[in-house]
């Protein structure tokens, strides 16, 4: 599932691509509208990166889809193998809607080549280019800096630095996978509720607030595309290229931070493919007065040789590192984020106290607030005033999880 979410951004953008070549839309308009797809294309999107780490290699399919629709067509029931040249078949069976899974573990192999073929449930049959695994060249160096970005916003940038001495890499991508700890601000020990009820008015007590809502994780995944190529320098290496940045001000950077950043070392067709794709997505405006054509892939229909597809099958070699930072480390003195912790008190109004009452009860099974009075009160003492703040300033598992990744390290 972590692959699959990683590509569903890059999946929605080609899709986006997909539908403004078939529109045909107008390239300016002053009046608002309401969008709606014309001259729609049904077109089969594959997302297949194949790599050298052993583990159960992974496959996505979905269709286009349309600006109406609440999101994209799974495709169910295909028939997918990715074959290497000496004929051996890798089998993938489909775990849950539109996802492939290897039925085995492999890696992708040096000095092999590997092609992929699917067929799809309505008969139809594609077929890949062949592709090779690029040189294997790891990360030199993953780093955290105090920067400002083009917007003079200061905060923490990701740096990664790589070498490849044989000068044979050449074309790289990034993708990180983020964590980041978070401490509820208000966290208060006891949670109120409704331990009785009588014809005029409801009897509220306090119960122990779980611990596990003070402290939690949470992991998030990149969602744009990161290329960069080493052709124009004289030497087959990377110094300073910023993967990621925080401004100081992001929760991400509130307490403490670690980052995952894996490098694919992909072929010159892969990183054009990407290269262009990364180009529309970061149009500023979805309605400019370029719109892009068709983004062809190394995958062709083997039934209809004028039918579309789009997607790209990559093989690449993958190197990873993690590392971690405190905030306090590098942006102890810049402002830091926080949450809106106003206290709020619910107000009686003209109700009479067992509507009141119920009013504070229903405000409580919300699960939008905890509880969190102005000051301590005894567990035994009557409870008439009633404050809260938003769930998240109470209770951390609004945010994230509370239970710390295996990687984690304090």
């Amino acid at each position: 599932m972590e692959c699959h979410i990683r590509f569903m951004e890059i999946r929605m953008r080609i899709k986006i691509v997909m539908i403004f070549c078939v529109l045909g839309l107008a390239s300016s308009c002053v009046d608002p509208f309401e969008i709606e797809t014309e001259n729609f294309e049904n077109i089969l999107v594959i997302n297949a990166t194949i790599t050298n780490e052993l583990k159960t290699q992974e496959v996505l399919l979905t269709r286009t889809f349309k600006f109406e629709d609440d999101g994209p067509q799974s495709e169910t029931g295909a028939t997918v193998k990715i074959i290497d040249d000496t004929n051996f078949e890798y089998v993938f069976q489909e775990s849950e809607p539109g996802i492939y899974l290897s039925t085995q573990e492999f890696a992708a192999r040096s000095g092999r080549t590997y092609r992929m073929s699917i067929q799809t449930a309505d008969g139809r049959s594609y077929i890949s280019d062949v592709v090779t695994l690029p040189q294997e060249t790891s990360i030199e160096n993953l780093y955290a800096q105090r920067v400002f970005n083009d917007d003079g916003v200061e905060g923490l940038g990701i740096f990664v630095d790589t070498f490849d001495p044989t000068g044979n890499s050449q074309y790289y991508r990034y993708e990180f996978e983020e964590t980041y700890r978070i401490a509820a601000p208000l966290w208060y020990q006891f949670d109120i509720v409704v331990t009785g009820r009588t014809e005029d008015f409801l009897i509220f007590g306090l119960v122990d607030r779980p611990e596990e809502g003070k402290v939690c994780y949470k992991t998030e995944v990149s969602n744009n595309i990161n290329i960069s190529n080493t052709t124009f320098l004289e030497e087959d290496r990377i110094t300073g290229l910023q993967v990621n940045f925080m401004p100081a001000e992001d929760i991400r950077i509130a307490d403490r931070y670690s980052i995952l950043v894996r490098q694919y070392v992909q072929s010159r067709d892969a990183n054009g493919f990407y290269e262009i794709l990364s180009s529309f997505s970061e149009s500023e405006s979805l309605f400019s007065q370029i719109q892009p054509g068709f983004i062809t892939g190394n995958i062709v229909s083997e039934t209809n040789p004028d039918e579309k597809v789009l997607g790209f099958f990559d093989v690449s070699s993958v190197s990873e590192q993690r590392i971690f930072v405190n905030r306090n480390d590098l942006l102890a003195d810049l402002p830091v984020f926080e949450l809106d912790c106003e206290l709020i008190i619910p107000d009686p109004g003209m109700d009479d106290l067992i509507t009141f009452h119920e009013r504070v009860e229903g405000f409580i099974n919300s699960n939008t607030v905890r509880y969190f009075p102005n000051e301590p009160i005894p567990i035994d003492a009557p409870l008439d005033v009633f404050a809260f703040v938003p769930r998240a300033c109470g209770d951390c598992t609004a945010i994230g999880k509370s239970m710390a990744p295996d990687f984690w390290v304090d």
